[in-house]
């Protein structure tokens, strides 16, 4: 058989160039219907964004500790796709393909067009990337503006770069963190710099505005309740009563820094193990290395560098080391791991092939450790089981009915204003309900058994005979652990 032509060797690789992002795309579509299938795309914050969305298209201006960036999203995707949850999972899902094609043009800067498509494969195939791409999540939505931002940063397009992370601070507050960086360190001239920086703050800052007519106050961000001394445990976080902490207007930014400054300080070490620890987790060690070498072997200026800064700044604020925000470095990693990918095989056979072995072991490692078993089973508690008894609160209570519960999937699923179930004794519990104006209280079995464990006499059926506050209307346990009782609080 005769051995193909120099440029029939060309044809070839233009040709798996040409249909490489589609195949690539198309994989990380299937991926994502795959796990989306799977799972409710719900997670503690998904209703709260929905809620945002809907006040959005019915006019209303109501409080919310969260940016307005990706329910004005949902809004807008809401006008063509119906339910509550399908328009968000739509954003997520168009955002992380646009990621995919991103990160492939983003690559072509720095290698040629072929070895582009690992770092595009490495983000396709990721499983946090992938399952939050099916999420109700602004991690999509964030990554897909915030990295569009660098992208033109790095191709000389100040203006656009600028615009596009100043929308990326309408999703997340990590932009304000990565766009001064990136902007630093992308190939710009002094004058396009300040450029990028005063568009970016121009697109930024009228977020300030959406903040004034929802929380009747100025403010910089909803998300200032995170400057605070840290928690020592998960316990530590929940919301009490008489924590003035709860709501981010309550204490200002200034008092906050005062009284918490040192005791931030002193968690800063611990914090920042835990938060390397997780993008180890989410980016496994052989990925870390070939990422590592792609920083030494990169040439020039990149603002890519901007997101690495991420877990320096992450462990200063009150949110707990997750991977979910990890994942925030991962197109950057990916990037950097194709420019070591391509400058080893530029090297040599051996060397190549040694270097991409190790992202192909990083690759299926993140699928065997906690990145893997997010994916594989991403819902925040028994969706089924909570989903039942949201459907039966919706038959059998007023549209005004008011359900206090630890997580709002169930007043959720029901259509029902939520308020929160403080973490307090039992008998401050019920009176606080009664006292809320609460119409019915959920207790989710799983929730007893790691937060609310002092709720564990309403799901016993002799310490409820003696009950008389509230009383059981509902109660599911498809399977032990999922049980979920609805009570009517009783006045």
């Amino acid at each position: 058989m005769a051995r193909p032509t120099e440029p029939d060797r060309e044809d070839l690789t233009h040709a798996a160039t040409r249909l490489g992002l589609p195949l690539v795309l198309g994989l990380a579509l299937a991926l994502r219907l795959f796990l989306a299938a799977g799972n409710s795309g719900l997670t503690m914050d998904s209703p709260l964004y929905v809620r945002m969305a809907e006040d959005v298209r019915a006019g209303r201006t109501e409080p919310a500790p969260a940016h307005e960036g990706y329910p004005l999203l949902i809004a807008a995707a809401s006008s063509v796709i119906p339910g509550r949850e399908l328009p968000g999972r739509a954003v997520s899902l168009v955002a992380s393909l646009a990621l995919v094609a991103i990160v492939w043009l983003a690559a072509r800067r720095h290698v040629p067009p072929g070895a582009a498509l690992v770092p595009a494969a490495l983000v396709t195939l990721h499983p946090l990337l992938a399952v939050f791409g099916g999420a109700v999540m602004t991690e999509s939505a964030f990554l897909a503006l915030a990295c569009a931002g660098v992208l033109g940063l790095d191709a000389g397009r100040a203006a656009v770069g600028g615009v596009l992370l100043g929308a990326a601070w309408w999703v997340r507050p990590e932009a304000a963190v990565i766009a001064p960086v990136a902007i630093l360190f992308a190939p710009l001239r002094g004058r396009q710099r300040w450029l990028a920086l005063v568009l970016a703050a121009a697109a930024a800052l009228p977020h300030s505005l959406a903040l004034r007519g929802t929380q009747g106050s100025w403010s910089v961000t909803p998300k200032s309740v995170l400057v605070r001394a840290p928690a020592a445990n998960a316990r530590g976080e929940e919301w009490r009563l008489a924590d003035p902490a709860a709501f981010p207007d309550s204490v200002g930014l200034g008092q906050r820094l005062a009284r918490d400054g040192v005791a931030i300080a002193r968690a800063y070490p611990a914090r920042l193990a835990a938060q390397g620890q997780r993008v180890l987790e989410a980016w496994p060690a052989p990925l870390a290395l070939a990422s590592l070498a792609g920083i030494l072997l990169l040439r020039g200026r990149s603002g890519w560098l901007g997101f690495l800064v991420l877990p320096l700044v992450i462990p200063l604020l009150a949110v707990p080391a997750e991977l979910r925000f990890a994942q925030l470095l991962l197109p950057s990693l990916a990037i950097l791991a194709g420019v070591a990918c391509a400058r080893a095989w530029a090297r040599s056979l051996r060397v190549g092939a040694a270097v991409s072995a190790l992202a192909v072991l990083g690759a299926a490692w993140a699928w065997t450790g906690p990145a893997g078993a997010r994916a594989l089973a991403f819902d925040d508690g028994p969706m089924t089981a909570m989903h039942g008894a949201g459907a039966w609160l919706a038959g059998h209570s007023g549209p005004d009915a008011v359900v206090m519960d630890r997580k709002s999937f169930v007043p959720f699923f029901a259509g029902r204003r939520h308020v929160q179930l403080p973490d307090e004794p039992l008998d401050v519990i019920l009176a606080h309900a009664r006292a809320s104006g609460a119409t019915h209280l959920v207790v989710e079995e799983h929730v007893v058994r790691t937060l609310r464990p002092q709720l564990a006499p309403l799901l016993d059926r002799d310490s409820l005979r003696g009950e008389s506050r509230v009383r059981l209307v509902f109660a599911t346990r498809p399977a032990p652990g999922d049980g979920v009782a609805v009570f009517e609080v009783v006045r």
